[in-house]
């Protein structure tokens, strides 16, 4: 039963550093223009006119 364990861990960290990777790549890409608010969730990004 260990190697069920050990095989999910292992695909875990395997996820958490694609997502890190995919985040590192991403960081200088889209940028808000300016006069808009946004706001960032970790699975929902909202972007509207600024008030």
């Amino acid at each position: 039963m260990e190697w069920v364990y050990r095989g999910f861990e292992t695909s875990m960290l395997g996820l958490a550093l694609c997502l890190g990777l995919g985040a590192c790549l991403t960081l200088g890409i889209a940028r808000v223009p300016a006069g808009t608010l946004s706001v960032t969730l970790p699975m929902l990004t909202v972007t509207a006119p600024a008030p």
